[in-house]
């Protein structure tokens, strides 16, 4: 019965922050790096940086 309690204290207390932390995770990890992706400095680095590896990457080069 006191864990029910405990539960529900946990869900209420951070239930309000729950949809600003999700939000902030897909910002950063999603809508970000693709934002990067269209910018043309990024993608000139990402060529050097791939031009300058020791190894092949299937897909890349």
């Amino acid at each position: 019965m006191s864990e029910e309690k405990d539960q529900k204290g946990f869900l209420k207390k951070f239930g309000k922050w729950a949809p600003i932390i999700g939000g902030a995770w897909i910002i950063l990890n999603i809508v970000l790096p693709l934002a990067l992706l269209r910018v043309p400095a990024v993608q000139k680095f990402l060529v050097v940086i791939g031009d300058k590896l020791p190894f092949d990457i299937p897909g890349i080069g």
